[in-house]
């Protein structure tokens, strides 16, 4: 359960159980609580291989797309992953992130405590000491897929983060896009420069050079 509009870095989401099928009293103690509109949804449950990696926190995608005259293309993908015992996999709430090769759906070797002062930087998950160089993402060309079908659905949308989770059957699921702060410091610290060979002809386009 979460306020519908206006919320952000994972602030703000209440994870409700329900117990012989009733309602938890603490839904309509939030009720009352939050004030406009609610979004109530069924959790998710994770593929195994990336619940192995932190369990308690629904760990996603995030993969940033630009649409042009050429198509839709994919600059960057990262794994965002929640810390200890965190219900959701936010960098601002202590999650980390961890660059996703392109071709091979691999986690590279460092994950990086973005919010650090120094941009901290692990091999390994802090609380389950699960090492992420070479582990497979998987379902990885099904989540391209995906955003390459939804951002042609959304053409008036350049640049877009998607987040996607892939559930336990192993098919990818659309968590949420953002439309206006997608994180590109997030893709920039795992993968370097967005946008690599392209930044050059991106430039020109935004500040209108021919």
């Amino acid at each position: 359960m979460k306020k519908a509009t206006d919320s952000e870095g994972g602030a703000g989401v209440f994870p409700l159980s329900s117990e012989d099928g009733k309602i938890s009293e603490r839904f309509f103690e939030l009720s009352q609580e939050i004030k406009g509109d609610v979004i109530v949804q069924k959790a998710l449950k994770q593929h195994e291989d990336i619940a192995g990696i932190n369990p308690s926190s629904v760990n996603t995608i995030r993969i940033i797309s630009l649409i042009s005259e050429e198509g839709v293309k994919i600059y960057s993908a990262i794994l965002r992953i929640g810390t200890s015992d965190a219900k959701v996999d936010n960098a601002s709430v202590g999650g980390i992130t961890c660059g996703i090769d392109l071709d091979t759906g691999k986690l590279k070797e460092y994950a990086y405590y973005v919010y650090y002062v120094d941009g901290g930087r692990c091999d390994r998950h802090p609380t389950s000491n699960v090492v992420f160089k070479g582990r497979q993402i998987p379902s990885f060309e099904k989540a391209k897929q995906l955003v390459y079908d939804a951002h042609i659905m959304t053409p008036q949308f350049r640049l877009i983060s998607w987040d996607i989770a892939i559930r336990e059957d192993g098919e990818p699921v659309l968590v949420e896009a953002n439309l206006r702060t997608g994180g590109i410091d997030f893709h920039q610290l795992c993968n370097g420069p967005l946008f690599g060979d392209d930044t050059t002809k991106i430039l020109d386009e935004v500040f209108g050079k021919k």
